[in-house]
């Protein structure tokens, strides 16, 4: 048989429309063929398998402090996760769709209850809480029960049944008359001028599609810019297809002008596929959701920080602090930050480590909470304290695994997320560029293998801000993970040598810190 370039590119031609045959799936069956999405958390977000994070190196010199044991930090980790499940088991909020360690509830109360006591534990005499009531004017909206289904139709193939986006997640604050909202669904993509000048949202859902760019922060300005431009043209309801891993519930953004819903990573690939489908089929405009919502707003909340005093040498102070409330289980946000910082308590508290400054730790709620800010009702509390510091450490999420796409389902549409063998990216941001303490970070990188990002920074992102008000160097350590604030972000995610390493390394820098000039800390 002679085989002639002709036959070799025919052949290639057929290989190749077979195998994309092969990953796209049948356009037959229920919602025009496309995979239904898992149900909420049936798969994680990140899989990690049985590889563990690399192990601590620690320079010859330093003590092994039982303290700063990965395992033994974990155990406060889970402890205080622990308080989140708890929140939902009892059905805290609502339906108990929302769960956390929520400032102004009792799940927010007994984590910081429980932050004094192991400061007590630690042989800390002077360790109490001091009592935050929500400012005057302030609200807080809390989603009570919600549903966001999608209506299904024969026309959309034979057995199409209801389907609804268990990923869901309201943003504040979101209403809906009458509770109850059902209207046609529309695909703005990025929702560009450009685009919407050609689209017709008048009455519509609109369902615009959101990229993260490692964390969904960076997207809070565009987001609700958008959305508040699709309102203004006439949509009824925004729907966000957040594309991050898993399908997750996501609580980020808000004020989006209208009834406004996230929508996780599977949920949201699912949706899309189905509005590709529908509009080939010609049924542009056909696919229609219901969209239930029951809220609440509070005023008048109260909640409390754990505050605990280490005199030193001198009466100057360097404060700790980490926040303690959480939305969902909340193992990086700020779970992991709050069990490092009982971990440098302990260590300090001991005589053998008594501090050159007085250090202040504290455990900080309100972080989520409009109107209860942990940092500033420190302040006022504690001006004294406040006005002799030469130094704010704010440790905020930091020991979260990193992880990349690697592993593929349903034919190439979908990648999971598989952990690696470090943590995410830590920014050390250091308010006043205090070449000394950016010394110290470097440190942290050659010493302990801390995974700070190259560039300096002086971000004040998070918890500092409330410390804006105190007149000496503020320093911010803090992850920038893709989880945040999503439901996914569990104890599987954290790392036990990332808690480690970060506690290590944060007791050597508060120790050189302790021991620095003032001029050294504020040049």
């Amino acid at each position: 048989m002679r085989i002639t370039l002709m036959t070799i590119s025919l052949l290639f031609i057929a290989s190749a429309a077979l195998a994309q045959s092969a990953r796209e799936p049948s356009k037959d069956g229920p919602w025009f063929g496309v995979h239904l999405p898992p149900h909420l958390s049936a798969e994680p977000a990140v899989i990690v398998g049985d590889r563990t994070p690399r192990p601590v190196m620690l320079p010859t010199a330093d003590p092994r402090d039982p303290d700063f044991s990965g395992a033994e930090i974990r155990k406060n980790l889970e402890r205080i996760v622990q308080f989140s499940k708890e929140s939902r088991a009892t059905h805290e909020i609502g339906s108990g769709q929302l769960w956390g360690r929520i400032s102004g509830y009792a799940s927010g109360a007994k984590t910081i209850e429980w932050a004094v006591e192991q400061f007590r534990k630690a042989g800390i005499a002077d360790a109490k809480t001091q009592p935050i009531r929500q400012e005057p004017r302030a609200t807080s909206w809390i989603p009570l029960s919600w549903e966001v289904r999608l209506i299904g139709d024969a026309a959309f193939g034979a057995g199409t049944a209801d389907v609804v986006l268990e990923s869901a997640m309201p943003l504040p604050p979101s209403s809906i008359d009458g509770e109850t909202l059902t209207a046609p669904l529309i695909f703005v993509g990025s929702a560009n001028a450009s685009l919407l000048d050609h689209l017709d949202v008048r009455g519509k859902l609109a369902v615009q599609l959101i990229v993260p760019q490692g964390h969904t922060l960076f997207e809070r300005g565009a987001t609700t810019g958008r959305a508040k431009e699709l309102f203004q043209r006439g949509a009824v309801g925004v729907l966000n297809l957040v594309r991050l891993p898993g399908n997750e519930l996501t609580n980020d953004f808000n004020n989006c002008g209208g009834p406004c819903f996230n929508i996780g990573g599977r949920d949201g690939l699912f949706l899309e596929s189905l509005l590709d489908r529908a509009a080939q089929a010609g049924k542009d405009g056909k696919v229609r959701a219901q969209i239930r919502l029951k809220s609440e707003t509070q005023t008048g909340l109260q909640a409390q920080n754990g505050v605990a005093v280490i005199r030193g040498k001198s009466d100057e102070t360097i404060i700790i602090d980490a926040h303690a409330d959480a939305w969902f289980d909340g193992a990086g946000d700020n779970a992991d930050g709050l069990a490092v910082m009982i971990a440098l308590a302990r260590h300090f508290a001991k005589p053998a480590n008594k501090p050159a400054r007085t250090l202040i730790f504290v455990a900080s709620a309100g972080h989520h909470s409009a109107g209860i800010n942990g940092p500033r009702n420190f302040i006022a509390a504690n001006p004294e304290w406040a006005k002799k510091a030469v130094l704010v450490l704010n440790i905020e999420h930091v020991a979260q695994r990193n992880f990349s796409p690697a592993r593929s389902v349903f034919a190439d549409e979908y990648r999971q997320t598989v952990a690696d063998s470090g943590e995410a990216p830590i920014v050390f941001g250091v308010s006043n560029d205090a070449p000394f303490l950016n010394g110290l970070a470097q440190q942290g990188v050659t010493r302990y293998g801390t995974n700070f990002i190259s560039e300096k920074s002086t971000m004040q992102s998070g918890e500092t801000g409330g410390f804006a008000d105190v007149k000496a160097a503020r320093v911010t350590v803090m992850q920038a993970a893709p989880l945040y604030h999503t439901s996914g972000e569990i104890l599987d995610v954290i790392s036990t040598p990332g808690l480690e390493r970060m506690a290590r390394f944060l007791a050597y820098f508060i120790k050189e810190a302790s021991l620095a000039s003032r001029a050294q800390i504020n040049p």
